[in-house]
């Protein structure tokens, strides 16, 4: 954490000191990445991007795109010590989404660009699963399974949040979010095999909604030109 503070105060310290002001019309667009704050460090979260278009100076449209994905692999044993015959699990999961939106900024200072808008988001994903001499609680030779449950959704989020250039045409930001999101899971597929014998199974397909707000936990780093 000392480190992250240390980072961010080397930034503002810069900023109090280079001479510069908020973009004109002349420069219509922008694109940043985000960087994510944990304990220790500060890290670029690639590849969540956005890309803006001002239309005019206090008017931008934009478009975001987030991916992520992650994979887990467990092991098993037959015997304790790691020892005998393996077995494993692999889950993957990823969770994609696009939104397009609009901002309004308002007058602020010479670096700083508040704004608010609005965004409209679609995602999609899928959450699968494989398995190997493992049936769900622990090793169990010759058994194996897959199973597949596709995700979407939709959604609508209001947006405010402000851009802080520290220096030509960089900048700094936050942003919150209050907004209405409709989670969608479509029926999923299992399948398991033992003894040479294979059956196969659907899942109920199911909703969800959710209202309220949202934090983007991170800080956003942009370049507009």
């Amino acid at each position: 954490m000392k480190r992250v503070l240390f980072t961010i105060s080397t930034i503002v310290s810069f900023s109090t000191i280079a001479v510069c002001q908020k973009p004109t019309d002349s420069n219509p667009y922008s694109i940043e990445g985000q960087l994510s704050l944990n304990s220790t460090s500060l890290t670029f979260n690639a590849p969540s991007l956005r890309a803006r278009y001002f239309l005019k100076d206090d008017f931008a449209v934009r478009a975001s795109i987030g991916l992520q994905n992650s994979s887990e692999k467990n092991n098993y044993y037959e015997l304790p010590n790691n020892e005998g015959q393996s077995g494993y699990e692999i889950n993957k999961s990823s969770n994609n989404s696009l939104s397009i939106g609009a901002e309004k900024h308002l007058s602020g200072t010479s670096k700083l660009s508040p704004y608010f808008g609005a965004d409209f988001v679609i995602g999609f994903g899928n959450e699968t699963a494989k398995w190997n001499n493992y049936d769900g609680t622990g090793f169990l030779s010759d058994f194996t399974a897959k199973g597949k449950n596709p995700t979407s959704s939709i959604g609508l989020n209001l947006i405010a949040g402000t851009d802080y250039y520290f220096a030509e045409n960089f900048y700094l930001g936050c942003e919150l979010g209050f907004g209405f999101i409709m989670r969608s899971n479509k029926a999923g597929t299992f399948e398991y095999t033992t003894g040479g014998v294979t059956t196969k199974s659907l899942t109920e397909p199911s909703s969800s909604n959710e209202f309220g707000n949202n934090f983007i936990g991170n800080i956003r780093f942009g370049w507009r030109f």
